[in-house]
């Protein structure tokens, strides 16, 4: 079909992870897939030129919406395939003339066979999106995230929460296949952001190059990769190519994050949860940081990660969780900030503890009144001397990469949110008591029972 009706951009031979998604789309009609290929793998126009036209010939499409990051970028990939039906000979040839007179603008059209095509930016209004009696019946969002909406959180989750709760419901009831395509050349995109925190999503992801070698081979692509990875630098090249996005850092940088795998569970010396509490999941509110880390040989292992606005239950519920899902031989300590208890968090505990039958219990952690960057900064050493790491198994975890960036952002004057950083000093602060007695020498004392609200 593209070698037939499109050879002017049939100049490579179709990749066969083109085809994978293809047939994905086709094979069922009420599809919702995430296309994570890297730059230069045709995924804008495989999308929204290609598989559109595909189904069109098959009978499959009758009404097509295009998201851009804005108005204008839908209206030009929109373009492109409407210039396909109103010149090119040989759609032409094979299903007459497409062009419909009164019904052929900029950014919406309708083919002379009755199918209608419109293009929409980020964020617009979608509701009563039908033409006569049809709703759409293929979705495709294309390169939505950009450098500016990456970095503010609240924004990505707010375009995710739009795709999911405006955009997905206008579909056809007889219907609708929704496909979404970028680059994920951040830590938290809109793409991954629906990919860890939605399910029903297909995931395909696509690299540039594996092991060095083009996952689209054709002739000049290995020396156009080269080039492109010397002159971009390799965290650069990964990051747009390769989806493996980095965050740089000013203090804490990208390359005093260590990954490796785990001990067991079991064999910590100790077991820390520490819990920076925010009480509102407002778009603009603070994130609910729960982070588990273990000490062994006096080294910090960063376990799992939960950094999510959200409602303080969730939190909660993540740590019952958690908590019930340990071995026998494990045990957890939770913490939380003295400050931070009161009236209205104790109720939500009370509420969502009646759900699990292992209940869990919290410690006040008295933090030291030093400003908060100060604080954060005292873990600076224990980085760059490698005495921190990182579970590798969760290195794919939208709670961590949300973390890492957050880490990431602390430099002086930073204006960016620091809950996971702040949870992360609590609790190494909480395992490094165990450091201290360890190495000193053994005296008695009177034991002090940990102040909890139980």
């Amino acid at each position: 079909m593209v070698a037939y009706y499109f050879p002017h951009y049939a100049s490579r031979p179709v990749a066969d992870f083109q085809v994978k998604a293809a047939k994905k789309i086709a094979k069922d009609k009420y599809y919702i897939g995430l296309m994570a290929w890297g730059r230069g793998l045709a995924k804008s126009t495989t999308f929204t030129l290609l598989v559109p036209f595909w189904l069109w010939i098959r009978g499959e499409l009758k009404a097509m919406v295009i998201i851009g990051n804005n108005l204008k970028a839908a209206q030009k990939l929109l373009s492109d395939l409407q210039a396909e039906f109103m010149a090119n000979e040989r759609i032409i040839h094979d299903f007459k003339a497409q062009y419909k007179h009164g019904s052929w603008e900029e950014g919406a059209f309708e083919t002379e066979n009755g199918s209608f095509f419109k293009a929409l930016g980020m964020g617009q209004s979608v509701r009563g999106l039908r033409h006569r009696t049809y709703r759409p019946d293929y979705i495709t969002f294309d390169d939505c995230d950009n450098q500016v909406i990456a970095k503010n959180p609240a924004r990505v989750n707010e375009m995710a929460k739009w795709l999911i709760q405006d955009v997905r419901p206008v579909g056809s009831e007889r219907g609708c296949r929704v496909v979404g395509s970028n680059n994920v050349f951040a830590p938290k995109t809109i793409l991954s952001t629906l990919r860890y925190e939605r399910e029903g999503f297909d995931y395909m992801e696509v690299p540039a190059e594996k092991n060095g070698k083009p996952t689209w081979d054709y002739p000049g692509v290995k020396d156009y990769l080269k080039e492109m990875r010397y002159s971009m630098g390799d965290l650069a090249f990964n990051a747009e190519f390769n989806n493996q996005p980095t965050v740089q850092g000013s203090v804490f940088l990208q390359e005093m994050i260590q990954w490796d795998k785990m001990p067991r569970i079991d064999h910590f010396e100790h077991l820390v949860g520490y819990w920076d509490v925010a009480y509102s999941d407002s778009k603009t509110a603070d994130y609910n940081a729960v982070k588990i880390w273990g000490l062994k040989d006096e080294k910090f292992y960063l376990i799992k990660a939960f950094v999510r606005q959200c409602k303080m239950n969730d939190a909660i519920a993540f740590m019952h969780h958690y908590d019930a899902s340990l071995p026998k031989g494990a045990k957890i300590l939770w913490y939380y900030e003295s400050q931070f208890w009161n009236e209205a968090l104790e109720m939500v505990y009370n509420d969502v503890k009646k759900h699990y039958q292992k209940q869990i219990t919290f410690i006040k952690a008295d933090r030291p009144k030093t400003h908060k960057y100060e604080r954060i900064l005292t873990m600076l050493p224990y980085y760059q001397n490698g005495r921190v790491v990182y579970n590798e198994a969760e290195k794919a975890s939208n709670d961590m990469q949300t973390a890492i960036a957050q880490l990431l952002s602390i430099e002086p004057g930073y204006k960016t949110h620091d809950d996971s950083p702040d949870a992360d000093r609590g609790a190494i602060t909480e395992l490094e008591k165990n450091i201290y007695i360890s190495n000193c020498i053994p005296s008695m004392w009177a034991s002090r029972k940990p102040k909890t609200f139980i």
